[in-house]
């Protein structure tokens, strides 16, 4: 499957799990993320520079997402996961200082939700 980092084109029609990255900066976690969702077989776009906290900036990615998926992502490791039909201040998953081992589970549980299979148990 493919990820792709940087803004999509308007008639993008891939669908995709939207990692939202909050700051300028790509966190050292990242990677772990794109690798787990990469593992299930789906689509990612990674952006940068959004602002605010990580569970609002995840939700609004879900609210973005075809698949209705959304993760953002802080500097100092902070993972959370939303699903659209989800309540705006519940997400799935909210995980401070995650892991490389617990970033690749939330990646991988980030594509699992979209293709409704049983999640992996974390932390």
């Amino acid at each position: 499957m493919s990820g792709c980092r940087g803004p999509i084109d308007t008639d993008d029609e891939v669908p995709r799990v939207f990692v939202w990255c909050i700051g300028d900066e790509e966190p050292e976690v990242l990677q772990y993320i794109e690798h787990g969702i990469e593992e299930e077989g789906v689509s990612w776009v990674v952006q940068r520079g959004y602002e605010g906290d990580g569970v609002n900036v995840a939700h609004e990615a879900s609210t973005n997402s075809s698949l209705k998926i959304g993760v953002s992502v802080t500097y100092d490791s902070r993972v959370v996961v939303h699903h659209k039909q989800l309540p705006d201040a519940d997400p799935l998953f909210d995980v401070d200082e995650v892991t490389p081992e617990t970033a690749r589970k939330l990646g991988s549980n980030s594509a699992r939700l979209a293709k409704g299979t049983p999640l992996k148990p974390v932390g």
